[in-house]
């Protein structure tokens, strides 16, 4: 194994934590689920104590047809910039797994996962974390972390230990915008706070390191590859609870 390989391992290993933390948080959770961005991996795929006609994806169009190949009930939209067609208050769970980053208005996917989720229901948001130990080691070598993309077309720029470094995105089958949105953990408890959401769970996924790398990040989770977050939808909340969010963001597009 290379150095580039060597260097690489720590984050392709950390979309597999990924996947195992979010669905060890959703599998005590029940009713109706909606998953937003998933492409090929949906993360529904794996919960089998979900009916299949309580799994909802919102997806773009070009990519959505694996999740209706798989029997989900599959709405073709811009999850970022459309009011998605699900219904006000009708699902118990909206689940986001590396996706909020790439979204623009990040503000528009948090007032449409208020409108639809029911009091008392969940929302599990998974994005890079920005603070995390290794990215903040690779800054102060003046290495770009790879979440911190610079272009759509190219990967691994500014960091020399990138096995992906100058290598065209079409080579790995991707479309669309790279990382738009780089959230830290305290941004993201932020961002749930201001929408009227009660954390009840985070977890930094792994810090990358050996054996203690997933146990480092479960109790420090501000310094984890990822944010990870579980948080609620209080019981009796209604829209009002959400309008000083919704009045203040001059680009929502809620209607």
């Amino acid at each position: 194994m290379g150095l580039k390989q060597l260097f690489a391992k720590p984050f392709q290993d950390s979309a597999r934590v990924n996947r195992e933390v979010i669905l060890s948080m959703l599998r005590p959770l029940t009713g109706r689920f909606l998953e937003l961005g998933p492409g090929a991996a949906p993360l529904l795929d794996q919960l089998p104590h979900v009916a299949r006609e309580d799994k909802l994806v919102v997806e773009f169009p070009g990519v959505i047809d694996f999740c209706r190949q798989k029997g989900f009930t599959c709405f073709a939209q811009d999850l970022g910039t459309e009011r998605w067609a699900v219904p006000d208050e009708s699902v118990d769970v909206v689940l986001s797994s590396q996706v909020l980053e790439h979204i623009p208005n990040t503000d528009h996917v948090m007032l449409e996962t208020w409108r639809v989720l029911k009091p008392g229901g969940y929302v599990l948001v998974s994005v890079p974390n920005q603070t995390a130990l290794a990215y903040v080691l690779m800054m102060l070598l003046t290495f770009n972390p790879p979440m911190n993309m610079v272009s759509d077309r190219y990967y691994g720029l500014g960091c020399p230990f990138s096995s992906r470094r100058f290598q065209h995105s079409a080579e790995f089958g991707s479309a669309g915008h790279g990382h738009l949105r780089l959230f830290a953990m305290r941004a993201m408890l932020d961002l749930m706070k201001v929408y009227g959401f009660a954390v009840t769970a985070s977890h930094g996924g792994t810090t990358g390191l050996p054996l203690l790398g997933r146990w480092f990040a479960r109790i420090f989770p501000y310094y984890g590859l990822l944010t990870i977050v579980l948080a609620r939808k209080p019981e009796g909340s209604g829209d009002e609870t959400c309008s000083t969010a919704r009045n203040s963001s001059p680009t929502s597009s809620w209607k």
